[in-house]
């Protein structure tokens, strides 16, 4: 009898650790929670997605414009194929978990953020570059050197056909002389940073009399879709930000939101 006695309070503790052991930590619920977001939305099922998101989301979003710009994604990227990987991110102290996924020509990846009720409060979704985090540091840093050399025929050779068609070199050169004419000469570079989200990163740059941030951004194939030159303290994305963008921009992000 003795050994019944002791069998059941040992039950009750294996139990105790098993339930343990299978708990989902909160960021683990949250990554399938985007895999599942992301399956959905591939598969058309916008009804289930806005379901998920927090009341001040729904107010700013519809499933008729998630649609919209998934058919706007869809023209440039094709079909989505499978999805390949989710991972948590931080942008500016904040978790973002993000699902990326190929799709017939270009890899898409899929961010998300939460509020403590695990309800979806910010949305965006954006073909990505193949290109490593590094290979864009090193070709901003490249760019950045180019522009201070004033080297702007070699500069503009890997821009893409838009950009060569918006910033010649003669603007070019006028736009870099303003910053020389304020802040001196050219001294070096800081430090260049990728954006976490989005295809573009921030080159800090020092002159003899303050400092700049040279933003360089690319398209889905390595060339240069944007270039502008920043006050050090400006660290928001150029453009339109506040509820969904109107066009996709393959550089800067198609589907996106921001309640902040």
């Amino acid at each position: 009898m003795r050994s019944v006695r002791y069998f059941l309070p040992l039950a009750v503790v294996v139990l105790g650790i098993s339930v343990v052991g299978f708990a989902q930590s909160k960021d683990e619920v949250r990554l399938s929670i985007v895999k599942e977001v992301m399956n959905e939305i591939a598969h058309d099922q916008f009804v289930s997605v806005v379901e998920r998101f927090s009341p001040d989301l729904k107010d700013s979003v519809t499933q008729d414009q998630i649609k919209a710009q998934m058919d706007e994604l869809v023209a440039v990227t094709g079909a989505f194929q499978k999805q390949l990987s989710q991972e948590t991110r931080t942008v500016k102290g904040m978790p973002i978990y993000v699902s990326r996924s190929q799709f017939e020509k270009f890899k898409v990846e899929l961010g998300l953020s939460f509020d403590d009720g695990n309800r979806i409060t910010d949305l965006w979704i954006a073909p990505v570059s193949d290109l490593s985090p590094d290979s864009m540091e090193t070709s901003a840093k490249a760019i950045t050197d180019l522009l201070s050399q004033k080297n702007f025929d070699q500069l503009t050779s890997q821009f893409n056909d838009r950009m060569k068609a918006a910033m010649p070199t003669e603007h070019l050169d006028a736009s870099w002389s303003h910053i020389i004419l304020h802040l001196g000469q050219f001294k070096s570079v800081k430090l260049a940073r990728k954006n976490p989200e989005f295809d573009f990163v921030d080159v800090r740059c020092e002159f003899e009399r303050g400092e700049i941030t040279v933003r360089v951004a690319f398209d889905l194939f390595g060339k240069v879709d944007g270039l502008w030159m920043l006050p050090v303290e400006e660290d928001d994305i150029p453009g339109e930000k506040a509820g969904l963008s109107p066009a996709l921009d393959p550089a800067l992000g198609g589907l996106q939101t921001d309640n902040t």
